[in-house]
């Protein structure tokens, strides 16, 4: 019964460590991300695409 109580308990924290371990992966490249894009120049280019198609 005991042996049962820390096999569990021992499976729980590695769970937990598992679950932490990929939520600080997840923030990681959020925030690489987040950074990657404030380099990008605000002003944006419109391409003229020609109009295909019948006006009413």
């Amino acid at each position: 019964m005991m042996f049962q109580r820390l096999e569990m308990c021992i499976q729980l924290i590695r769970l937990a460590l598992e679950f932490v371990f990929i939520v600080a992966e997840a923030i990681g490249i959020v925030i690489e991300q987040d950074s990657s894009h404030r380099y990008i120049p605000t002003q944006t280019f419109a391409v003229p695409v020609p109009f295909v198609g019948f006006l009413p």
